[in-house]
């Protein structure tokens, strides 16, 4: 692992001077551009990248989601990849092209007959591959597990979705994606050009630029049942100039085809410490992501070079990290009201991953990203990595808080220590002792319960710190509420409030001290 991880730093420190030999040796930005060297969290919910922090197909529930050219001059060429609730595995993922303005939604449901997520859509955007509807995927799942425990792996998760590159006009790949009464073409010598890996330059001249903002998205989980529904809108990622001005990205194309990747490749172009260290065989499909490098750092003698990996995770994850999650809660029973929380840390992947392999599922660290999590603030239960040394505190309504009066537990729990964040997309369901899924969501995969004994309606504050003290923890989501008045039922759902981490100087990419 170390040993890989040392090559990575090498290998894309030469990258920034553009000798490293392969097809994506030459990545630098146009140098008429404002290139972006910093992201943030987008104030008005339109960026680079955006992140779903949860999606269910758990019984009759289902997720819609909408994403949104906002850019009316360039076209989009965008990566979606659903990730699993219990450990962040590529469960399905896919190429979107977007035209200026154009919108493109699905559906992701249960397969009646595999039990499985299936995505459902019928928009016309041109997508690779040309159908994207289909069953969600195993083969990164154990593969000791039974058919019906992976199919329940696919059923909760979060999204990424990243431009990887603008498509302006005048060229015959914007032909290809542009809507010609309301369909778009999808085919030409210029549209299957992107099927084989190249180098940047010859990217560029088939018609890719430097990704731009302007990516927007929305999501919705219904229960189809109960006729309730929670939606929000989807966090945006900007990537920025240290002047504050909008940026230019890097081109990070990768062809969506499952041809094996050169080791050089994976150890330049991701942090994800599963496939740099060799323990998944990784294919081009697996690129790019969260972790690509997208920025620009100042590189030997002063010149614009790729930021590393594992610091493009790093910046990502510091742009993310709180200290404190706070919300309500509502579960009086006069209501028939439920809880529950979500808690999605969708770049702890590049921190620490679960490796299937042995009989007893072990976790593999970046010894680069040891701000946030190292073994010594998580713990293994079963097949999944669970956060330690989270608190809390509860309120009631009235002012009143419990921590005097009752005893607050996390349950069920194998583990010696309270845990409360257990996979990537967490749920914490709120007195709902013993039940096998959570009240409102019937999440199953990564649930606890928090117990607040007669205080049924009120706040809680949780801390959240991460390995090193000042850093946090990286944190998405929001609380989901469902309640019946009569005959009716409804739902609500808010953001989760947070106070972002107060953050020691230094690296983001040093072990923790």
């Amino acid at each position: 692992m170390r040993k890989n991880l040392l090559s990575l730093s090498i290998a894309a420190a030469i990258g920034g001077l553009g000798l490293v030999g392969g097809a994506h040796a030459i990545t630098s930005a146009d140098s008429t551009g404002a290139t972006a060297d910093t992201q943030n969290i987008s104030k008005n919910g339109i960026g680079h990248s955006l992140i779903v922090p949860y999606y269910t197909a758990q019984t009759e529930h289902a997720t819609l989601i909408n994403l949104v050219n906002t850019d009316t001059v360039n076209g989009k060429a965008v990566k979606v990849r659903f990730r699993g609730a219990a450990n962040s595995d590529d469960v399905y993922d896919f190429q979107v092209f977007l035209s200026p303005g154009d919108v493109w939604n699905a559906n992701v449901s249960q397969d009646a007959a595999s039990g499985k997520a299936r995505l459902t859509t019928v928009d016309n955007s041109c997508t690779k591959p040309a159908n994207v509807n289909g069953e969600f995927v195993t083969a990164r799942l154990k593969s000791t597990w039974t058919a019906e425990r992976k199919a329940a792996n696919t059923r909760e998760g979060y999204v990424e979705i990243f431009n990887m590159a603008d498509v302006p006009p005048g060229s015959a790949l914007f032909t290809a994606i542009k809507h010609v009464d309301g369909v778009a073409p999808c085919k030409g010598t210029a549209w299957t050009y992107l099927d084989t890996d190249r180098s940047y330059g010859l990217y560029v001249e088939a018609g890719l630029a430097n990704p731009s903002t302007g990516l927007m998205g929305n999501w919705t989980i219904i229960n189809v049942n109960n006729a309730a529904a929670w939606g929000s809108t989807t966090p945006a990622v900007l990537a920025s100039t240290s002047q504050g001005t909008d940026g230019l990205g890097r081109i990070v194309y990768f062809p969506q085809v499952a041809t094996a990747a050169d080791p050089t490749l994976i150890d330049t172009f991701t942090a994800d410490p599963l496939l740099v260290g060799g323990f998944i065989a990784a294919a081009l499909y697996d690129l790019p992501d969260m972790s690509t490098p997208y920025l620009t750092d100042a590189g030997l003698f002063g010149l614009p070079a790729d930021i590393q990996p594992s610091e493009q995770a790093g910046q990502l994850t510091r742009t993310i990290s709180v200290d404190n999650v706070i919300n309500e809660y509502l579960t009086n029973p006069d209501i028939n009201a439920s809880t529950d929380w979500v808690f999605s840390m969708p770049t702890r992947r590049y921190s620490v991953a679960m490796d299937y392999a042995p009989a007893t599922s072990e976790p593999v660290y970046n010894d680069l990203l040891q701000r946030w999590f190292t073994a010594g603030n998580t713990a293994v239960d079963g097949d999944q990595i669970c956060v330690k040394n989270v608190t809390y505190s509860v309120w009631d309504q009235s002012e009143n808080s419990p921590a005097s009066t009752i005893d607050v537990v996390i349950s069920p729990n194998t583990l010696p220590d309270p845990v409360l964040f257990c996979g990537e997309a967490s749920i914490l369901t709120i007195n709902n002792p013993g039940a096998a899924q959570s009240g409102v969501l019937n999440a199953a995969l990564t649930v606890k319960d928090i117990q607040t004994s007669t205080y049924t309606d009120g706040w809680i504050n949780l801390t959240t710190p991460g390995a090193q003290v000042g850093w946090g923890l990286p944190v998405l989501g929001g609380a989901f509420v469902r309640a019946t008045a009569g005959a009716s039922t409804f739902g609500a759902n808010w953001d989760h409030r947070y106070n972002s981490a107060v953050r020691a100087s230094g690296p983001v990419n040093a072990p923790a001290k």
